[in-house]
């Protein structure tokens, strides 16, 4: 009778831990960031987070975008939190109204300009483009310093860069270079034979294989390439570095918005955003150090093209002519 006592007692409690474990609310992160990345952070969310089951969707900013289209069109939006590198998109989803508006005590020390007006989304990590190029092909002093002279003769068929209709940077870039150049810049670039495919990982694989001596390509990109011996070398564009603000956001529809507050105020602590760092991305929150072996966030932002919400708009109200007017000159 007594080990029967204690057989139940033990199935009761089995079936209350699974029942439990079972029931966790789920909360679903959309995100651009690489799943490796993701998997380095999980067990700390996990730890943060014992009561919730957080999910994560990965790929290009792109390629999360259209997902969440296609589900805000069936009616069937499963996001509750959106972190991608798309700034503009954010945008876009504020206007329909989509976003819910929460102001996190931990993004206190964010620069104002990073932060949207009405508290729907804030930048919670900083991507910059900048350019590189292949030590083993190139000599230091030989390296371009602008973006400006990537559509030099001297380069021709020497660069490469992603797809602005692949990769959210990438477009970001273009938006950038296209406002400060115009559009008879990407012309001296097809002319002078620049390949644009793909996002920032086919970059760095086409200069590692010595397809390229130089391309256009994110920083982070570059300094994890370092770490695995790789032949890449950062350069800081003196006609300017490219931000890429990435957001992070809440969406109305969320069954469990006390719990993506929660959430987002993790993303923004400075646990979570060392994990930005260590992902070698700046953190916004200037009290954080730069990624290893990057410049200061304080140079990056002095030297940078400069970015406001007037910026984010302009390029937001002509996003499809930008990916129309690429496409034309780069690959018809």
């Amino acid at each position: 009778m007594k080990n029967l006592k204690i057989i139940l007692l033990l199935s009761t409690l089995v079936f209350a831990f699974s029942c439990t474990k079972k029931h966790k609310k789920e909360i679903w992160v959309y995100t651009s960031m690489y799943k490796d990345m993701i998997e380095m952070m999980k067990p700390d969310v996990e730890k943060a987070f014992p009561d919730l089951k957080i999910q994560w969707f990965a790929s290009g900013s792109e390629k999360v975008g259209a997902k969440i289209n296609a589900e805000i069109s069936a009616g069937q939006l499963q996001a509750d939190v959106l972190m991608t590198s798309d700034p503009f998109y954010y945008l876009s989803l504020k206007q329909k109204n989509l976003l819910l508006p929460y102001e996190s005590e931990n993004a206190q020390n964010i620069p104002p300009h990073l932060k949207d007006n009405d508290n729907t989304f804030a930048t919670q990590r900083m991507p910059v483009v900048v350019m590189a190029y292949n030590r083993d092909m190139l000599r230091p002093d030989d390296a371009p310093t602008t973006f400006k002279e990537l559509a030099e003769p001297k380069w021709k068929g020497k660069v490469v860069m992603g797809s602005p209709l692949e990769s959210g940077t990438t477009f970001t870039a273009v938006a950038t270079l296209s406002k400060k150049y115009g559009w008879e810049y990407f012309k001296k670039l097809r002319e002078n034979q620049v390949v644009s495919a793909g996002g920032n990982s086919t970059v760095r694989a086409k200069l590692e294989a010595k397809e390229y001596p130089i391309g256009i390509i994110l920083l982070e990109n570059i300094l994890h390439a370092k770490t695995q011996g790789s032949p890449l070398e950062a350069i800081y564009p003196e006609d300017g570095i490219i931000l890429v603000p990435s957001p992070v956001a809440i969406f109305k529809r969320t069954k469990h918005p006390e719990d993506a507050k929660r959430v987002i105020d993790y993303l923004f602590s400075e646990s979570g955003q060392r994990w930005m760092v260590k992902a070698y991305m700046y953190s916004p929150n200037p009290i954080l150090p730069p990624p290893d072996g990057a410049k200061t966030f304080g140079f990056v932002l002095k030297n940078a093209f400069p970015w406001n919400q007037k910026f984010a708009q302009d390029v937001l109200d002509s996003h499809h002519e930008i990916k129309e007017k690429f496409t034309k000159i780069m690959y018809e």
